[in-house]
C-alpha cells in the first residue's frame, strides 16, 4: 500500500496487522491519546487484507474527558488573539496568564505552574518562568495563536518521555501542517489570514495577520509561515453587578489619587484588615478590603475614560516545516520543523485611578507600575520516521528550544530600591534527542497489544542577568564607600535529564482498552556560583564563658593582660572547632558559594482502563497514575529581597509527588433522533494529591542555631519550601448534539473546595542546633533531632496554593444553515467567584490592629478566612462565519457583548480583561 498524496488517500492492499502498524505513533503513549487519534470505530472484516481506497480515515470514537481538547474547527470559529478565549472553553483547564502576554501557562484540574503540567509545541517541552503573581510558579510556553491547528490535553498522570517529570496532565500545541493549507489535490498553493477590530468596538485590535505558502511533489512537503500582530492598549469592561463588586473585590490591588495627586488610603471596608504573617513580610500578610460606593463609582469611571496603558502587545513569528519522503516499502521520511518568535508587552501592572473635579470624576492615572518585557522563543527539530515491520517502527528527533525574556521593573515604595531601574533577564536554551519505537503484536486469547518504548537525552543552560533590590542596596553602599555583600537573587545552572518510558495498550477496536506505562527519569543539576547565605555550625561542643577563662589563667598566676590574650585565644579555638569554615567573619554563619550539585530519580507509572458496554454507548473510564517532579534551581536558590520581602535559599526541596485519579462515564449516541445527528454527554470525577507540594513557606537555614527568637535570619523568614500534601478535586461535565441545522456544546468544571494547609518543616535540611548559655556565659551547642517540628501559615498573594477554584463553564450554540456554510451562534461563559482561603495564625498577630480593622469575625484561635478576590462573571460572545468557497471565509467575532467588566488579581494589581471588543476574521486559500 503506498500513500498518493496529491489524491490524498492510500492506495493497495495491506494486511490488517500491517495497517495498525502504518497508523501506530513514534512516541509512548497513553491509552486516552490512542482512542482520540486511530479509528477504532473502523467496522472489523475477517478477511485477511483490508483493500484502502477511501480518502477519509475512518471516524475516532467520541473522546473520554481524559483527552477532550481544542479542535481545528474551535480555533477557527473564536479566532482569537489571545489562547485564555479559548482555553476557558475546555473543560477543567485554565490560563495563569495576564491576558496582553503572549506566553501561556495552562492549569489542568487545579494543577499548573513550574511544569507540573507539561506543556509542548510540537512535541517540544517548554517549561520556563517568569514573574507571575504567584512569584515566579508559572511555566509558560510561546504559542502563536494565528499557526495554532489544534490543542491537545490529557489529563491526569500519563507516561511518555515528553511528560516524565510533570505533575498533572499535559497540553501540545500543534502547528498547522501543509494539508491545512493547500487546496486537495494542488501541489502548490498558500493561505492568508487576517483580523482587525472596527467600528467604534475595536478596543486596541490593530490589523493583523499570517501568510503562508506551501508546495509538495513525489518527494518533498514544504510549508512556510509568517505572522505578525499588534494590540494597542485596551479599555476594560465598565458593567457590574454593584452589590457583588462590593463585597467580593480585593480594592487592596488598586490606587486611588485626588486631585493633588494625595493618594487615598485604600484599606477601608475591610473584610480582614491589619492580619499579619508568620514572617512578618510585606506580602504574606492580609487586607482584604473592599470597595467603597464612591470608589467603585470611580472604577466605573475610570474604565469608560479609555484605554487601559500596559496592556498593549506586539509580536512576530516565523515558522517552517520541510518534509521529504523515501517513497519506499518502510515509509520512511524526515520532518523538520522550526518556529521562533518575538514580542513586547507589559505584566503584573498595578493601575492607579485618579478622582478630579472634587471627586466627580475619574480617570486612570498616568501608567500603571508594571513589569516590562521582552520575549524570544526558538524551536527546531528534525525528526526521523520508519515503519519496518510490525515490531520495529523507530523514529529518532533532535531538536534545539530556547526562550530568552527581558524582564524590568522600578523598585516599589517601601524597597530597599525605590524607583529605581531592576531587571531580571532569563536566558533558558536546551538540546535533546529522543528514540521511540512503537511494537504490534498478538497474543493468544488476549489479542493485539501495542508497545511504545522511548527515550529522551536532554541538556538545559540557564544563564541569568538581574539587579535585584539588595544589589542596588549594595551600589548605593559602596557611593558611601561601605561594603555590603548581597545573596544572588537567581544563578546560572546547567540540567542533565535523562528519561526512559514504557507503555502497553491494547491495539484493536475491540470495547475494552487498556494502557499500562511506567517510566523513569534521571536529573543532575549543576548550579553555579550561587550566593546564599547559611549556617556555620559543623558539629555540637561547648564553648567556656570569656570571664572564666580569664579567672581560671589569673588563678595560675598570669598576669590580667596575657590571661586576657590567652582567654581569647582559647574561646577563639573552642568557637572554631565547632564551625564549617572557621575563617568566614559572620560568626555563626557564612556566605555559600561554591558550585552546588543535585540528582533525583523520579518515578512515573499509568494504568488506565476504559470499556464501552456494546449496544449502550456508555464508555465508563478510570485513570490511575503517579508522577514525581524536581525542584528547579530558581526554586531552591531564590534569595534576596523582592517586593520587600526577604528570602533565603533553600537547597534541600524534595521532588513533588502527585497521585491522580480519574474517574467517569461518557455516552455517545449518533441518530439520536435523526439519522444526521450526533449526541455526546459525560461526566468525570478528578483528584490530584500532591506530596510536599513546594511553595512558600518560611525556614531556618541549614547548619544554623535556633534559639528562642528564631535562627540567625529571624524567627521565619520568606523562601520556598516543601509543605504539606496540597489536594485539587472536582467534577467535570460535557455534553455535545450536534445536526446539519445548529450545534449545542457545553462544558461545567465544578472543583470541590478543599482549603489547603500550608504547613512545613522548620528545617528541612535536618541539620539544625540549639543553645543554651549559662550564667558564667559558658555555652552549650547541641545537634537537633528531626526537623526542627513544622510552622503552619498562608501564602496569600504568592502561591497557587492557596487559590479557592472557581467553578468554570461555557455554552455554545449556533444554527448552521445553508448545508454549514453559515454559522451563527453565541457563547455563554462563566466563572465563580474568585477567592483565597487564608490560615490565619493568631500567634503572629503582634497586636490588636487585625480585630479592630476586620469586619468579619476572626477565629478565637488559628483557623481559616476567605479572601474575596472577584465576584463571580458572566459574558456572552456573539460570532458569524460564513463559507463563500471552499478558499474563502469570513467572519466577525463580538467578545464581551455586554461589556462586563472583568480580571484577576495579581501579586500587586490586576489583570483587567478587555471590554467589548468587535474583531472581523478573513481566511483564503489559493
Amino acid at each position: 500500500m503506498i500513500w498518493d498524496r496529491k489524491a490524498g488517500r492510500y492506495t493497495g492492499t495491506l494486511s490488517k496487522i500491517t495497517l495498525l502498524t502504518l497508523m501506530s505513533f513514534s512516541s509512548a503513549q497513553t491509552l486516552a491519546q490512542q482512542t482520540a487519534s486511530t479509528g477504532a470505530d473502523a467496522k472489523p472484516t475477517s478477511a485477511d487484507t483490508l483493500t484502502v481506497t477511501g480518502s477519509e480515515p475512518a471516524a475516532p470514537p467520541p473522546k473520554t474527558m481524559l483527552n477532550a481538547g481544542a479542535s481545528k474547527k474551535d480555533l477557527e470559529r473564536r479566532k482569537a488573539s489571545h489562547l485564555s478565549d479559548v482555553v476557558d472553553q475546555i473543560s477543567g483547564t485554565s490560563m495563569n496568564s495576564l491576558y496582553a502576554r503572549p506566553d501561556v501557562s495552562i492549569g489542568i484540574q487545579g494543577v499548573a505552574g513550574y511544569g507540573r503540567v507539561s506543556q509542548q509545541l510540537e512535541g517540544i517541552s517548554q517549561n520556563f518562568t517568569a514573574f507571575t503573581r504567584d512569584i515566579g510558579q508559572t511555566g509558560s510556553i510561546y504559542v502563536e495563536p494565528q499557526f495554532l491547528q489544534s490543542i491537545d490535553v490529557t489529563r491526569g498522570v500519563n507516561t511518555s518521555t515528553g511528560t516524565l517529570g510533570s505533575l498533572g496532565g499535559s497540553v501540545n500545541f500543534r502547528y498547522l501542517d501543509i494539508d491545512d493549507v493547500l487546496r486537495p489535490g494542488k501541489s502548490l498553493g498558500g493561505m492568508v489570514r487576517g483580523s482587525t477590530g472596527f467600528s467604534q468596538y475595536a478596543n486596541g485590535q490593530k490589523p493583523s495577520g499570517a501568510a503562508f505558502l506551501a508546495g509538495r511533489d513525489e518527494s518533498w512537503d514544504v510549508l512556510l509561515g509568517v505572522s505578525r500582530s499588534k494590540n494597542d492598549a485596551y479599555s476594560v469592561g465598565s458593567n457590574f453587578n454593584q452589590g457583588e463588586m462590593l463585597n467580593g473585590f480585593h480594592a487592596t490591588n488598586l490606587q486611588f489619587y485626588d486631585d493633588q495627586n494625595t493618594y487615598y488610603n485604600s484599606a477601608e471596608n475591610c473584610r480582614y484588615g491589619g492580619v499579619t504573617g508568620v514572617s512578618g513580610g510585606f506580602q504574606d500578610g492580609l487586607n482584604n478590603c473592599m470597595l467603597t460606593p464612591q470608589r467603585l463609582q470611580w472604577l466605573k469611571q475610570a474604565a469608560k475614560s479609555g484605554a487601559l496603558k500596559g496592556t498593549e502587545r506586539t509580536a512576530d513569528s516565523q515558522m517552517l516545516r520541510l518534509r521529504h519522503y523515501f517513497n519506499d516499502e518502510f515509509n520512511q521520511r524526515l520532518d523538520l520543523f522550526a518556529s521562533a518568535s518575538h514580542s513586547r508587552f507589559e505584566s503584573d501592572q498595578k493601575p492607579q485611578i485618579k478622582a478630579s473635579n472634587n471627586g466627580t470624576d475619574a480617570e486612570w492615572f498616568g501608567s500603571p507600575w508594571s513589569v516590562k518585557n521582552e520575549l524570544d522563543s526558538r524551536v527546531i527539530s528534525l525528526k526521523y520516521q520508519g515503519e519496518f515491520s510490525d515490531l520495529i517502527n523507530p523514529s529518532i528527533q533532535i531538536y534545539h528550544e530556547q526562550q530568552r525574556r527581558k524582564q524590568g521593573w522600578l523598585g516599589i515604595a517601601g524597597s530597599y530600591a525605590y524607583n529605581q531601574p531592576l531587571h531580571y533577564d532569563v536566558d533558558n536554551q536546551s538540546n535533546g534527542i529522543k528514540l521511540a519505537n512503537s511494537s504490534h503484536f498478538s497474543l493468544p486469547v488476549v489479542g493485539n497489544w501495542r508497545l511504545d518504548a522511548g527515550a529522551e537525552l536532554r541538556r538545559e543552560k540557564k544563564t541569568v542577568d538581574s539587579l535585584s533590590e539588595e544589589d542596588a542596596l549594595q551600589k548605593q553602599y559602596a557611593q558611601w564607600g561601605l561594603t555590603y555583600v548581597v545573596p544572588e537573587w537567581d544563578t546560572d545552572s546547567r540540567t542533565i535529564t535523562q528519561s526512559l518510558a514504557l507503555n502497553l495498550s491494547t491495539d484493536d477496536d475491540g470495547p475494552l482498552k487498556i494502557s499500562a506505562g511506567v517510566g523513569f527519569q534521571h536529573v543532575a543539576m549543576d548550579v553555579y556560583s550561587p550566593r546564599y547565605l547559611s549556617g556555620n555550625i559543623g558539629k555540637g561542643g561547648t564553648i567556656p564563658g570569656f570571664q572564666p577563662l580569664i579567672d581560671q589563667y589569673i588563678s595560675a598566676g598570669e598576669s590580667y593582660a596575657d590571661a586576657t590574650e590567652k582567654a581569647l585565644e582559647e574561646l577563639t579555638a573552642a568557637t572554631d572547632a565547632v564551625k564549617i569554615d572557621p575563617s568566614n567573619g559572620n560568626g555563626y554563619t557564612r556566605w555559600v558559594t561554591d558550585n552546588q550539585k543535585h540528582h533525583y530519580n523520579l518515578k512515573s507509572g499509568n494504568l488506565a482502563v476504559q470499556y464501552t458496554l456494546p449496544g449502550t454507548g456508555l464508555t465508563p473510564y478510570a485513570s490511575l497514575g503517579y508522577g514525581e517532579r524536581a525542584p528547579t534551581s530558581g526554586e531552591m536558590y531564590i534569595s534576596g529581597a523582592w517586593m520587600r520581602q526577604a528570602f533565603i535559599a533553600n537547597p534541600d526541596l524534595k521532588p513533588e509527588k502527585n497521585l491522580s485519579l480519574q474517574l467517569g462515564l461518557n455516552y455517545h449516541r449518533p441518530a439520536l433522533f435523526t439519522e444526521s445527528d450526533d449526541f455526546s454527554a459525560g461526566v468525570g470525577f478528578y483528584r490530584n494529591r500532591i506530596k510536599d507540594y513546594i511553595g512558600y513557606g518560611p525556614l531556618w537555614m541549614s547548619n544554623d542555631i535556633i534559639g528562642e527568637n528564631g535562627g540567625s535570619a529571624g524567627q521565619s523568614v520568606g523562601s520556598v519550601n516543601n509543605l504539606s500534601a496540597v489536594i485539587r478535586q472536582g467534577f467535570e461535565f460535557n455534553l455535545a448534539y450536534q445536526q446539519p441545522l445548529f450545534y449545542i456544546r457545553s462544558n461545567l468544571t465544578v472543583p470541590l473546595r478543599h482549603d489547603n494547609k500550608m504547613c512545613s518543616a522548620n528545617s528541612p535540611s535536618g541539620n539544625y542546633y540549639t543553645q543554651s548559655i549559662a550564667d558564667d556565659g559558658t555555652t552549650t551547642i547541641t545537634r537537633g533531632s528531626g526537623n526542627g517540628g513544622q510552622s503552619c501559615y498562608s501564602g496569600w498573594n504568592w502561591m497557587e496554593t492557596s487559590q479557592i477554584e472557581p467553578i468554570r463553564g461555557s455554552l455554545t450554540a449556533a444554527i448552521t444553515p445553508y448545508h454549514g456554510q453559515l454559522e451563527l451562534g453565541a457563547t455563554l461563559i462563566y466563572r465563580g467567584k474568585q477567592r483565597a482561603a487564608y490560615w490565619y495564625v493568631k500567634d503572629a498577630q503582634p497586636g490588636s490592629a487585625a480585630e479592630e480593622n476586620s469586619q468579619q469575625s476572626l477565629p478565637d484561635h488559628d483557623g481559616w478566612i476567605t479572601a474575596n478576590l472577584w465576584p463571580k462573571t458572566f459574558k456572552v460572545d456573539l460570532f458569524a462565519n460564513y463559507k463563500v468557497t471552499d478558499d474563502l471565509k469570513l467572519g466577525v467575532y463580538l467578545a464581551n457583548l455586554t461589556n462586563q467588566m472583568d480580571g484577576t488579581t495579581t501579586s500587586m494589581g490586576y489583570n483587567f480583561y478587555p471590554g467589548r471588543t468587535l474583531t472581523a476574521n478573513l481566511e483564503y486559500r489559493f
